[in-house]
């Protein structure tokens, strides 16, 4: 009689059932540099991605996910801890000067990444990563019980997908079976340098001889010049030469998506419906193509860098389900905690919000209508097939390209808006935009340092002037003329101010700083005089390409006593050096030289970081 009560019981609540066993392992595959219209699944007519794509049919396909930031390092803290604005989670690169990057950054004690968040709820955690940044000694790596960086040369630039999945692989069958497991795998595969696993694209442009044009990793190997400059220039590619570097591209996924057939055959070997398996799949950003003249992964916004995969299968999702709304990374660790049945901490705020029920069902309507893109030197919306962003106010980008812009955006394309006829919608994105970010971002800068010990530097991309309007905007490259730096007065190339002319007013700028009393100095590159004659294009290498400051002009001591430091830089230190920040240092320390250790340049140099 009570086993036929059970039988009942069992029969009435159905899938509660599974819901009193216990909570499911996670495996979270993490493809770094990955635009989601590559996937066959996005409907990419070739075949790139079968493994994956029968995973979506298994489960749920967000079909219009986007990333909340253009690179790694400002979009895996959004997606680690479902917020806008987060400090740096991931290994040290440009320590003390980068905003986000300062080695005195407070920690928000109501932001919690989703490691350490699963290891306090009792989960086994476990890594492994291709990517140097994604390591052991970092806040994203600590939460970690096991952490594994696969090995790799400088010139390699990252791990393979191979060797990643073989120690996925073991360490998914050596787990233990008394705790769930979440085990986070950094894929690299699909970013540079896009070593072909065959020695030949197996997406071949018929007639192309692609020697001639490409390195062996995937890379141009014409217009050095150009690209020395900007290095995601591609407005000297031929069709066939974008039809080529998608083709690599192409090859690299689908040799990653095998890989991952190897590690989803085997999970399934244990566990066939997944029932005790939950696996997500996304991407910290995309890729261009150069489909816009633009390669690689700038700060442009398109698609090809926004629009990622989203892939949930196993655990209780049900099947073939297609999410169509808009979703966003802030939105994954929500909808992860709430599809395993976990509460946020308390204590713990995200600005995204859960997707799944706990039964596993998509909560209806599925996704928004907007995305948000929010970084240090850009805030952004896209809804409706625009993209409106802002950049700082006072900022030398804000002067140069324009404070607020719209731009009308498809899978392939970004196109500039001009007025008029745009002012209406301008201002409803942003208002939309403003109501979304402005009182986060404003929480977020007045409360994330503490007080420097050291050095540190404040680039020049980061400095706010009222004199803006008095600044000439000359982008300095390998087209630049004599002429465009002739004119007096000072001049924005870039990367960093000078100064022409024998007079001239001091420029004022503003700074965002903790507050104190510091002693202040120019960093900054000497710029001799221009050759006559001969050698103008070597002096303009030598006077505005080299982003690293060689020379510290002294500029006194100053206070900062309200969170904003305010100073004049003299013409006459401008004539004479490309101003690339400034470097305070607070009392008690000696002066030193923030940036990239050189043990880190060459590998960061393979990946396209640094010069």
């Amino acid at each position: 009689m009570l086993g036929r009560a059970l039988l009942a019981l069992l029969v009435l609540v159905g899938g509660g059932a599974r819901a009193l066993a216990a909570p499911p392992s996670v495996i979270f595959i993490l493809l770094d540099t990955t635009r989601a219209d590559r996937l066959s699944a996005w409907g990419n007519p070739r075949p790139t991605t079968p493994a994956l794509d029968r995973l979506a049919a298994d489960g749920v396909q967000f079909v219009r996910h986007f990333a909340n930031a253009h690179a790694t390092r400002p979009s895996m803290p959004q997606l680690m801890s479902g917020r806008y604005y987060h400090s740096n989670i991931l290994g040290a690169f440009q320590t003390d000067s980068h905003p986000r990057e300062m080695s005195f950054a407070r920690r928000d004690p109501t932001a919690a990444l989703l490691p350490a968040m699963l290891r306090d709820r009792g989960y086994t955690t476990a890594a492994v990563s291709a990517h140097t940044w994604i390591a052991a000694d970092s806040e994203l790596g600590r939460p970690f019980e096991h952490f594994e960086l696969l090995p790799f040369t400088a010139a390699d630039g990252h791990g393979d997908a191979a060797p990643l999945v073989d120690r996925a692989i073991a360490l998914w069958r050596a787990r233990g079976r008394g705790r769930p497991l979440f085990l986070y795998l950094h894929f690299m595969d699909m970013h540079i340098p896009r070593r072909l696993p065959e020695g030949e694209p197996r997406f071949a442009v018929p007639g192309y001889d692609w020697r001639a044009r490409f390195t062996a990793n995937g890379e141009p190997d014409f217009g050095q010049d150009r690209r020395r400059w900007d290095r995601h220039d591609a407005r000297d590619f031929t069709d066939r030469d974008r039809a080529h570097y998608e083709a690599v591209y192409d090859t690299r996924l689908q040799y990653t998506d095998e890989q991952l057939a190897r590690l989803l055959s085997a999970v399934r070997d244990e566990d066939p419906g997944l029932r005790d398996t939950v696996i997500v799949v996304t991407a910290d950003h995309g890729e261009e193509l150069g489909e816009d003249g633009r390669i690689e992964h700038p700060a442009s916004l398109a698609d090809g860098v926004q629009h990622v995969p989203w892939i949930v299968a196993g655990g209780p999702v049900e099947p073939g389900r297609r999410c169509t709304g808009v979703t966003e990374h802030v939105d994954v660790v929500p909808t992860l905690l709430a599809l395993l049945g976990l509460p946020l901490p308390s204590d713990v705020t995200v600005d995204g919000r859960a997707w799944f029920e706990a039964t596993g069902r998509l909560v209806a309507p599925c996704g928004g209508t907007a995305a948000y893109y929010a970084w240090e030197d850009y805030r952004a919306v896209r809804a409706h097939r625009y993209l409106f962003e802002e950049r700082p106010p006072g900022s030398f980008e804000a002067r140069c390209g324009g404070e607020a812009r719209l731009h009308r955006v498809d899978a392939l394309h970004r196109r500039r808006l001009a007025a008029p006829g745009i002012e209406r919608r301008m201002g409803r994105l942003r208002r939309l935009l403003r109501d979304r970010l402005a009182e986060r971002e404003r929480a977020f800068r007045a409360d994330r340092y503490d007080a420097p010990a050291r050095s540190f530097v404040v680039r020049a991309d980061f400095w706010r002037t009222t004199d803006a309007a008095s600044v000439r905007c000359v982008r300095v490259d390998e087209s630049t003329d004599r002429s465009a730096l002739g004119t007096d007065g000072w001049m924005w190339s870039g990367r960093g101010v000078t100064a022409r002319g024998a007079e001239g007013p001091p420029l004022s700028v503003r700074l965002e700083v903790p507050a104190g009393v510091y002693a202040v100095d120019a960093a900054a590159t000497p710029i001799a005089a221009p050759p006559w004659l001969f050698g103008f294009a070597r002096w303009r290498r030598k006077a505005f390409l080299p982003d690293v400051p060689s020379e510290f002009p002294p500029l006194g001591t100053l206070d900062a006593s309200r969170g904003e430091l305010a100073l004049e830089l003299p013409a006459a230190l401008g004539r004479g050096h490309h101003v690339l920040a400034l470097r305070l240092t607070p009392p008690g320390a000696t002066p030193s030289v923030p940036g990239v250790g050189e043990g880190q340049r060459d590998p960061l140099k393979t990946l396209g970081y640094v010069q």
